[in-house]
């Protein structure tokens, strides 16, 4: 290895079998990453770049090929030595960001009394007492990280680190990046963000991009009267209030978009809406159902951050599952759904044999299956690469012209110009609206 490099992978390959065959995930992968610099894996989902991190993380050992890490070739690490690696040398955050923190400790129990400043850096300063499940995703993406970057390691490895976050709190990652890799320590990434692909030293493109295909044309046949109706919801904990006094409405056939910050209340809202938790004063009313009551899939389909499918199912089968349900069958519609996500040739896996934008896409197939009368949808690309976010904004405009009204909340800014109705939360305050009719 060159003496300036800290990481050299030379033709790695792996492959996993698992119960329904093979899957290539790497063939022949070299890379080479100087120290003090940032990599960013690039490609599209299902590509390998979580399978290539894992691996530079001592995690998991490929079929073929060396890895080494200063000098140090850990694929024949064993026992004790590589316990010492992933501890001492590389330090690995999952896409998952809960994962990557301990559910019963406080962020500041995690940090250390000496290791604040950084979450104060990165807008925690105020939620250093909280747990894992108190945050919002975008809360425990930047706890995780400021809680990574404490274990000083002179390896990063990170995994989609901005995937949930707005711009605003992306920066402050990208800055305490930049700071990082400063300081001379080494950052490996996977991101589709182009703000962090511009930080990056170098990028290596596991698979060739496809072009973005065209987007599908908005206008549709909309109804007259809202599918749904949320109507001064106010939700509040420990006597904050995540959603205060909200108001919107959506018809048949509209694609509304939801925009807000990491912690606004979006995902507090959505949850509202699909009857997973209760509001403390207001309605929310879904046309055809009544008020309070649990509606069916087939009237209100929700695509959560966390994708919830059946690891015991196949992809099919997890799509399928609502008509089952339902006692119904549909085989054109989940074929096409399947077709449509770039899912077909992944049928007959199972979840965790796929990677997490193809778990994304397969959630969202599972949700639209029954055509329903209200999809609620949170942060449907925060795992995709360009050109599989077209995907899922084809699918959904496809719903939408075949007549669902299709929520969808996102700290995106960009995709309002792809709704037909926007609003904007702020603090729990949907303060702004906008309509393009």
């Amino acid at each position: 290895m060159p003496e300036a490099s800290i990481v050299s992978c030379s033709d790695v390959s792996k492959t996993y079998t698992t119960a329904t065959g093979s899957v290539e995930a790497l063939r022949a992968v070299d890379l080479t990453v100087d120290v003090g610099t940032i990599a960013a894996l690039v490609g599209r989902s299902g590509c390998g770049k979580s399978t290539l991190l894992r691996l530079l993380a001592g995690l998991d050992g490929p079929d073929s090929g060396r890895i080494e890490v200063a000098s140090t070739d850990i694929t024949r690490l064993r026992g004790r030595a590589l316990r010492s690696y992933r501890r001492d040398e590389a330090t690995y955050l999952a896409q998952r960001a809960a994962a990557n923190l301990i559910p019963h400790l406080t962020i500041r129990e995690q940090l250390g009394t000496r290791n604040t400043e950084t979450a104060q850096r990165i807008g925690l300063g105020d939620r250093l007492d909280a747990r894992a499940e108190q945050l919002s995703g975008g809360e425990q993406a930047r706890a995780a990280l400021a809680v990574g970057l404490a274990r000083a390691t002179p390896i990063v490895i990170l995994d989609e680190p901005t995937a949930e976050l707005d711009r605003s709190a992306a920066a402050l990652v990208i800055e305490l990046l930049k700071r990082a890799a400063a300081d001379g320590r080494t950052i490996v990434l996977a991101t589709h963000d182009p703000d962090l692909l511009e930080l990056a030293t170098i990028q290596v493109e596991l698979t060739p991009q496809e072009n973005a295909s065209a987007r599908a044309p908005r206008r549709r046949t909309r109804g007259t009267e809202p599918a749904l109706t949320v109507r001064g919801l106010t939700k509040t904990y420990a006597g904050t209030p995540a959603v205060d006094d909200a108001y919107l409405d959506l018809r048949r056939g509209e694609l509304g978009v939801l925009l807000g910050r990491s912690g606004s209340g979006k995902s507090t809202l959505l949850m509202a809406i699909g009857r997973w938790l209760t509001p403390d004063t207001g309605s929310v009313v879904i046309s055809g159902i009544a008020p309070g009551a649990v509606p069916p899939w087939r009237d209100v389909s929700h695509l959560p951050q966390r994708f919830a499918l059946l690891p015991e199912l196949s992809i099919r089968e997890n799509v399928e599952l609502p008509l089952r349900l339902a006692h119904s069958r549909d085989d054109r519609s989940v074929t096409r759904l399947l077709e449509q996500l770039a899912l077909s040739e992944l049928r007959d896996r199972t979840p965790n044999e796929i990677s997490i934008g193809q778990q994304q896409r397969a959630a969202l197939a599972r949700a639209l299956v029954q055509h329903p009368t209200v999809l609620i949808a949170d942060e449907p690309t925060s795992h995709q690469d360009t050109a599989s976010a077209e995907l899922i904004w084809e699918a959904l405009s496809t719903a939408a012209r075949n007549g669902t009204a299709c929520l969808v909340a996102t700290h995106d800014e960009t995709l309002g110009t792809r709704a037909d109705r926007v609003w904007q939360i702020t603090d729990g305050r949907i303060s702004t609206t906008s309509d393009s009719s």
